[in-house]
């Protein structure tokens, strides 16, 4: 059991609103999404002063060499000391603090290699190396206490600028975690908190997800609850695939007292993983994110980006569950963005459909086609004119083969009395793909290379709605 604090109350300081933030319903692991200045670095720290016997702060900005300080063993084998050394965001000597607490920990446990008393350090190795498979690293008696190796080359590691940025990180942070919940639990502490700032500082999407594994993985073995901050959602979706209904996230917001933890879901995984950068880096490059309400819907708007004219990026949702991953999208991007000039994604519904009311944020903007639904846009004149036709020419084609379809004939001999704007014809469009246009390209991939190779005209503008055509087709300063 990792859920020691199910809810806790942090000081919240004046500049960022004054009162209390009120964190309920925390899980295992509980991320904190925010945007750099919302206050995720000074809650962790007030939280771990309110908490010194059982927390541990990680900062974000973690300095030093790897080189052993004897004067700083004691310091870190005191939770008062080695606390009061992280009252900021950066540490200067993290590094040579974290060689000291191996120091701190055998002398703690000995360097024994035995499981009778506990902690042995082969098994911190063990997990060290899971994260690192191409370092070997020992705890050893000596200075440093440490043996560090690149295991192809059999190369020593004794000092930082022989690591890469990210590797430096990683094992440092690792390193430091291990520890403490080592020294934790030859100490008796059995409800130790973890509190991490930014662990994905300077780290590639790929160790990140390696990251996130190793720390579902040390809260299973200890039994810690961890806090962690960031604004990678590369970062939140490895979590919530590695720690699943044990991950919850709390989407900052200082304009409120009580911050709920939400269980990552199928939405939260699916959007985070679609997410990636891209929810900062989209908007820079005029790349707003769109929500489709299905499979057919996606092969359209996806095709569409494929001629270079249409700047989207699309994510399919189901239907029936489209207001969903709107409002989890709009916490998000509340959480990592400031006000933006224009939106960061748009929502794209069937005509027969409603939008659900707009937030004050403007994040996210929803339209809907100015026709029933997608269906209708294969019948629009340009879509037609693509394939080769008409109205007139698909008419006389649609009624010569309507006795082919059984129950369906009724239907296709109406053809004089459609209304391809407001007209049902989702159960009838593979009929009419297969009766109208003779190289069976499908539908929806048909609309969306008319759609993606020039602006909308005529018809299919009409059907598709104003807001859309202005929105995806802005007119440039030479159209005037």
């Amino acid at each position: 059991m990792a859920i020691h604090l199910n809810e806790i109350t942090v000081n919240r300081p004046a500049h960022l609103g004054g009162g209390n933030w009120e964190l309920k319903d925390l899980n295992h692991i509980s991320i904190i999404l925010g945007k750099n200045g919302s206050g995720k670095s000074v809650l962790l720290r007030t939280l771990r002063d309110q908490h010194k016997e059982r927390s541990h702060y990680a900062s974000p900005e973690r300095g030093g060499e790897i080189n052993f300080r004897p004067d700083f063993v004691h310091e870190e084998g005191d939770f008062n000391t080695r606390g009061n050394k992280r009252m900021r965001n950066f540490a200067l000597t993290y590094r040579e603090e974290v060689v000291a607490r191996i120091q701190a920990y055998l002398a703690k446990r000995g360097n024994q290699r035995t499981n009778t008393i506990g902690e042995n350090p082969n098994e911190l190795q063990q997990m060290l190396h899971i994260l690192m498979p191409n370092f070997e690293f020992k705890i050893k008696d000596g200075n440093p206490p440490y043996e560090l190796l690149r295991i192809l080359s059999q190369q020593p590691v004794t000092n930082v600028s022989d690591l890469s940025s990210g590797e430096a990180e990683v094992l440092m942070l690792a390193l430091d975690l291990l520890l403490i919940c080592a020294i934790w639990k030859l100490e008796g502490q059995t409800q130790g908190m973890l509190l991490i700032d930014e662990p994905d500082s300077h780290l590639h999407p790929d160790l990140q997800q390696h990251l996130a594994k190793f720390l579902v993985e040390v809260m299973n073995k200890y039994g810690v609850q961890m806090i962690v901050s960031t604004h990678s959602t590369t970062l939140l979706s490895a979590f919530g695939y590695h720690g699943a209904d044990k991950t919850s996230v709390i989407y900052l917001n200082n304009s409120i007292e009580i911050q709920k933890a939400i269980k990552f879901n199928t939405y939260m995984q699916e959007l985070a993983t679609c997410l990636g950068g891209h929810a900062l880096m989209g908007p820079l490059f005029n790349m707003p994110l769109m929500l489709v309400e299905g499979d057919d819907d996606y092969k359209i708007w996806s095709q569409a980006p494929r001629h270079g004219i249409v700047k989207i990026s699309v994510i399919p949702c189901d239907g029936q569950q489209i207001d969903k991953y709107q409002k989890l999208l709009e916490k998000i991007f509340q959480s990592l963005l400031n006000n933006v000039e224009k939106p960061s994604a748009y929502v794209l519904k069937d005509g027969d459909k409603t939008c659900p009311p707009a937030t004050d944020y403007k994040h996210i903007v929803c339209f809907k086609l100015s026709c029933h639904e997608s269906e209708n846009l294969y019948l629009s004149d340009e879509v037609l004119s693509n394939i080769g036709l008409n109205w007139e020419n698909a008419k006389q084609k649609i009624k010569i083969s309507a006795s082919n379809h059984g129950e369906k004939q009724a239907f296709f001999s109406s053809v004089d009395s459609w209304d391809r704007k407001n007209g049902d014809f989702k159960n009838y469009i593979n009929e009419l793909q297969q009766i109208l246009d003779e190289k069976h390209v499908n539908w929806a991939m048909r609309i969306g290379k008319v759609i993606g190779s020039s602006k909308p005209t005529g018809q299919l503008a009409d059907f598709l709605g104003n807001d859309v055509v202005k929105t995806f087709w802005p007119e440039k300063e030479n159209d005037h």
